[in-house]
């Protein structure tokens, strides 16, 4: 394959068009983000290759016949960068780039409706956990599985999030003698896409790992509850989207804006 740098070179309107999901991970300006995630291209591996329907036209006059996935080989928090690569002359460009939030967790989703994005090498789905909540969510594997996915099919999903922001939520209900907490809220954000969310949580682990700009706080939070069920997933914030000072630990009440990832668990 042609040189990863110059297949890196004209980045911007790609990178850009996730500017606000590289946000919550990084506090970098925008040409900062795009040199990092350059740097880690041209240390990452080739995790898929799709063959196109029919071949995509390339700013080169080439004309592109695959689809090819680079990212990390393992890690929680990788970076995903999706190329048009042509096999015969390997030749390619970068189609999109986005986080990925890889350490998940799984729960059972049937399928109402699916929805492709730009080249269709993106989409979201929307579905039901078993309990009946209602979720939209960004598949950052869509590239691969979907267009096998079945409306009405119940499928096996991996949910995670990066937190836009966060802080904690302080406010009780007090009836009689009794402080009530409120429930923890999934609920579509006013602003953003259909898989950004405001919501409510209580942190039942927190596991910090670092990144080369700060520490990153993974939660396992509890999204939604009914009856005895429970809804919970994997939030990604960096230090940069929480309060100064404010480092979140279990049993903590949590509110802020989210975007929703889920992939497909394969056997």
């Amino acid at each position: 394959m042609r040189s990863r740098k110059t297949m890196m070179e004209k980045t911007g309107a790609v990178i850009d068009a996730h500017a606000t999901h590289w946000a919550s991970l990084y506090p970098d300006a925008p040409d900062a983000i795009r040199a990092r995630i350059k740097s880690v291209v041209a240390n990452s591996t080739i995790i898929a290759q799709v063959e196109l329907p029919e071949a995509q036209a390339m700013p080169n006059g080439e004309h592109a016949d695959t689809l090819t996935a680079m990212a990390e080989g393992d890690g929680d928090v990788r970076h995903m960068v999706l190329l048009l690569t042509e096999r015969k002359s390997a030749s390619g460009c970068v189609l999109s780039a986005f986080p990925f939030a890889a350490g998940a967790i799984a729960h059972a989703v049937t399928i109402d409706q699916v929805a492709s994005t730009g080249s269709g090498a993106e989409g979201q789905v929307r579905g039901r956990t078993e309990d009946g909540a209602e979720i939209s969510f960004f598949d950052p594997l869509f590239f691969k599985n979907g267009s096998d996915y079945q409306v009405g099919e119940s499928y096996q999903f991996a949910l995670s999030a990066f937190a836009y922001s966060l802080k904690p939520f302080g406010l009780k209900v007090v009836q009689g003698d009794d402080t009530v907490v409120l429930p923890d809220v999934l609920r579509p954000a006013r602003s953003g896409g259909n898989d950004d969310y405001e919501f409510r949580a209580t942190v039942q682990h927190v596991y910090p790992m670092r990144l080369e700009t700060g520490t990153v706080y993974r939660m396992r939070v509890t999204v939604a509850r009914t009856g005895q069920s429970m809804v919970d997933v994997a939030l990604y914030a960096a230090e940069h989207v929480l309060p100064q000072g404010y480092r979140p630990k279990p049993g903590d009440e949590i509110s802020g804006r989210l975007w929703l990832q889920g992939y497909l668990v394969e056997d």
